[in-house]
């Protein structure tokens, strides 16, 4: 067993050393090492043929190699006498700064690099998690919502993108929101890239406008919207939110099997509009898409079993004597199949039935569980 394992940990140190190598060579480390001892070489050699016979710092070929390494990486300490002995330590300064520079950079990114492979993962195994599809300078903000303090059931979210070097994520220490965030490599318009994330098994799939397709945009989210449906079966369908770009693309991404389809240009449009219609309103819509503790949002849940018949009335008048800090609710709708009935006047409600859900207005996820000995008589 012991002559196993020390097999094992000479397998697992030499493909580290391998992995580093690569890493090294692919971010140019070596051509950056490569450029410093020629540097070296030449510039030692040279200032020790100009300077060997008037300067005692370059009367040997090892002092003048020990004189310009020591010029490179902290600054000149002796200076040469010939006007060529000046003009070659003027070029190995220069150099030797531009070269400590892209030294540094490489090491940076390498581990960089590094950090981003620590969240990339070849198999997911979770369920019930969020999947993000392509990236975005926005994602970061949209990952800060749904791990907000105020959500109280915190999902993963795995991020399904080509090139993951473009994803950019604060640190884990610096922000808790992107503690539970990885990453899948991949095109997000694969059935095997989904499959790996298990997309199947997630509780939504949001997939952003890939803005390097420009005004093929919404063509790629569409693709990705039929390739989710393909690996989900009839049993598990998780919640597919799509982004467009063109509103008129809209009827076609629900015809691909987007459950929801948000267009930033439509929003925007509609809220201009109310906004110079009826002034302030602009605060009234940011209010609710803020998601923080002190702010109100709209939920939506079932309706209880105890509400079930009662018309919409009644229903509201369940909710309006709680008024606690964090239980004050009102019941601003309902919304049954596909119908979306909000502040329903007269019995356009009718009575609530089983599958109903309940729009309602909060400042935390309502819990609902007083309401299973609401007496109703």
């Amino acid at each position: 067993m012991s002559e196993r394992a020390g097999g094992r940990d000479k397998l697992s140190w030499r493909a580290s050393v391998l992995r580093m190598l690569r890493a090294w060579n692919r971010h140019q480390v070596w051509k950056v090492l490569t450029a410093i001892v020629v540097i070296w070489f030449v510039s030692g050699t040279g200032l020790y043929y100009a300077e060997r016979g008037t300067n005692a710092a370059f009367a040997t070929w090892r002092e003048s190699l020990w004189n310009v390494w020591v010029t490179l990486f902290s600054g000149l300490n002796t200076a040469p006498n010939s006007p060529i002995g000046r003009l070659v330590v003027s070029v190995v300064l220069v150099v030797g700064v531009a070269l400590a520079g892209l030294f540094t950079a490489s090491v940076a990114s390498i581990l960089i690099e590094r950090s981003l492979r620590s969240r990339e993962l070849t198999k997911v195994e979770m369920s019930g998690h969020l999947v993000l599809c392509n990236w975005s300078p926005r994602a970061p903000d949209w990952i800060r919502e749904v791990h907000s303090d105020i959500v109280i059931d915190k999902r993963p979210v795995v991020i399904v993108h080509d090139t993951p070097d473009d994803v950019v994520l604060p640190d884990k220490q610096d922000e808790g929101a992107f503690s539970d965030v990885y990453i899948v490599k991949g095109d997000p318009a694969s059935d095997v890239i989904l499959r790996r994330a298990k997309a199947a098994q997630a509780h939504s799939v949001v997939i952003l406008s890939d803005e390097r397709q420009a005004q093929h945009a919404d063509g790629k989210t569409i693709v990705c919207c039929i390739a989710v449906k393909n690996v989900c079966d009839q049993e598990r369908q998780p919640n597919i939110v799509a982004e467009c770009q063109d509103p008129k693309y809209r009827p076609h991404m629900r015809k691909a099997g987007a459950d929801e389809v948000i267009s930033a240009a439509d929003f925007g449009l509609r809220l201009m509009a109310r906004a110079s219609l009826f002034h302030g309103m602009t605060r009234v819509y940011q209010e609710l898409l803020s998601v923080r503790r002190d702010a109100n949002e709209m939920y939506l849940v079932p309706v209880p079993a105890p509400l079930v018949g009662m018309d919409f009335i009644a229903a509201a008048n369940v909710f309006l004597p709680d008024r606690t800090a964090m239980k004050a609710c009102l019941l601003i709708g309902v919304y049954r199949g596909d119908a979306m009935m909000l502040n329903p006047v007269g019995g356009e409600a009718g009575p609530l039935r089983e599958g109903d859900e309940l729009i309602l207005l909060s400042q935390s996820l309502p819990d609902l569980s007083r309401l299973q000995h609401l007496d109703t008589k």
